[in-house]
């Protein structure tokens, strides 16, 4: 099996993700709050703040790919309380999967990137990011920085511009808007898994969100390069208006 970094593993992503796939690879589920279940052979799990780059090294080492969902994921978090996680985390743990020679880092980046453009408009592939928030920014520099080690260090990264991550029961859904962003659970596993495994040479920026009937990005490259098969549709599964 595959040896697998999963960071933010306690995280809403990163939590469904090792229990779907914990069957298909070896994980070492790293996060800063302590595992809040039982964690047996060949899984380990580990406290980490990423922040401080002891000990990232040898985290890194042996790993055929680092899954990076570690972070604030808060639109309204202001740069001191987004720099240790957001910023100094990732660039750390680049460095560390670089320098251990890990063949694979998939970053989780956030649709806020793009967020600046008008709700009424698609976003495709190869269009300038345009945050509109901080945190956006720092998910900006995060795929900067995959492109850095790509160009210039010959890694293979996978940036993953996560949409709206929401249960069916309990969501926070409330319109239109945040339906062409929807990311289902089961898509979710199925695009970090599709990131483990496809062939990607160099950054490819992809597109999370789930196959919704109108798509706030554009899922063509995502599809093609990933070989990502996307099955629910929030227009289905929601009864919202659509406003």
């Amino acid at each position: 099996m595959k040896r697998i970094l999963l960071t933010g593993a306690m995280g809403r992503i990163g939590q469904k993700v090792f229990q779907n796939c914990q069957d298909d690879y070896e994980f070492t589920l790293a996060d800063i709050a302590p595992c809040r279940e039982a964690i047996s052979s060949p899984h380990q799990s580990v406290l980490a703040d990423l922040s401080d780059p002891e000990g990232l090294a040898d985290l890194c080492e042996g790993m055929d790919a680092v899954v990076h969902l570690a972070g604030v994921p808060d639109p309204t978090a202001e740069f001191d309380a987004l720099l240790p996680a957001n910023i100094l985390a990732t660039t750390n743990l680049m460095k560390a999967a670089h320098d251990a020679g890990c063949p694979r880092f998939v970053f989780a980046s956030s649709a806020q990137t793009i967020e600046g453009y008008p709700v009424d408009r698609q976003i495709v592939s190869g269009m300038a990011v345009a945050p509109a928030n901080l945190y956006g920014v720092t998910k900006c520099y995060g795929e900067a920085l995959c492109s850095y080690y790509a160009t210039q260090k010959g890694m293979s990264c996978v940036a993953l511009r996560i949409g709206a991550f929401e249960p069916v029961e309990g969501h926070e859904l409330a319109n239109a808007r945040d339906l062409s962003a929807w990311l289902s659970h089961r898509d979710a596993v199925h695009l970090i898994v599709r990131s483990i495994e496809a062939d990607v040479d160099g950054l490819f920026i992809g597109h999370g969100i789930s196959n919704n009937r109108f798509k706030r990005l554009d899922l063509t490259e995502t599809k093609r390069v990933l070989g990502y098969a996307p099955q629910d549709d929030a227009f289905v599964t929601f009864a919202l208006p659509i406003v």
